[in-house]
């Protein structure tokens, strides 16, 4: 039988590039940076957030951007924490993340850069955290200001859904869903197909991703016996008794 797993099973997993890349895409949307770099002082850039919307200031800005990292990387290895220019196009700020890494904050317009520079401090610290492979446990995220503490444990939950939606458990459970969804389609149609399984899944207490292979043969025998048999009489209950459990179980006992 599978384990349900938790969010605090990430607490011994790696953060790596995806938790960079979400958390630069959380700074983007929570402030009025356009473009967010997390770079090498060498400048190798480890991870992006580039939207699409993007117009052609951008490249104007990383020209100059390329051009003036090698000076703000060693004036930053000399103790500066943080560097602000303004450009023709655009203005960016250059955020110290540890020993040889920098947050590069771009602002293509106009911008209030003192009500973004505290989005940006946290954002700074938060990739540091990552960056570092430090452990996800209630002691280290106690060290941390409560608006740091709190990004972390967000960007904990974000990168444990998107690994356990790439997992072969969720791909199982997502499978088994959709032929459940075919069968009760074939004797309610397919209007009644959700409201039948919000209420089973309701009754149950648990959601599609979070199945195990004991809970799906029970959700059928409430689909069949509480949903389908008062409404479709005895004989229709059995035979969908009859064969769709044994159907799924046989699928959930074979699926690789």
């Amino acid at each position: 039988m599978s384990v349900k797993k938790t969010k605090d099973d990430l607490e011994d997993v790696s953060l790596l590039k995806f938790a960079l890349v979400a958390q630069l895409k959380r700074t983007h949307q929570s402030s009025d940076v356009d473009v967010l770099l997390f770079a090498g002082a060498d400048g190798r850039i480890y991870a992006s957030y580039i939207p699409d919307s993007i117009g052609h200031k951008i490249f104007e800005l990383t020209n100059l951007i390329s051009n003036n990292l090698l000076h703000v990387s060693q004036q930053l290895a000399m103790g500066l924490k943080q560097s602000v220019i303004e450009y023709e196009f655009g203005t960016v700020i250059f955020s110290s993340v540890g020993r040889g890494a920098l947050l590069i904050s771009l602002f293509t317009g106009k911008a209030d850069l003192a009500g973004n520079m505290d989005k940006i401090d946290v954002a700074k610290a938060v990739i540091q955290h990552v960056f570092e492979q430090r452990p996800m446990s209630k002691e280290q995220l106690a060290t941390y200001p409560e608006e740091v503490a709190n990004e972390l444990r967000i960007l904990a939950k974000i990168v444990f859904d998107e690994m356990y939606t790439q997992s072969s458990e969720y791909k199982k459970n997502m499978e088994i869903l959709a032929d459940i969804k075919e069968k009760i389609t074939s004797v309610m149609g397919r209007g009644e197909v959700e409201q039948v399984l919000a209420m089973a899944f309701n009754e149950i207490a648990s959601s599609p991703k979070w199945m195990t292979e004991d809970l799906w043969p029970l959700l059928l025998e409430m689909i069949i016996n509480d949903q389908i048999r008062p409404l479709h009489g005895d004989y229709v209950a059995d035979v969908c008794e009859a064969e769709w459990i044994p159907d799924i179980t046989h699928k959930l006992e074979s699926f690789v």
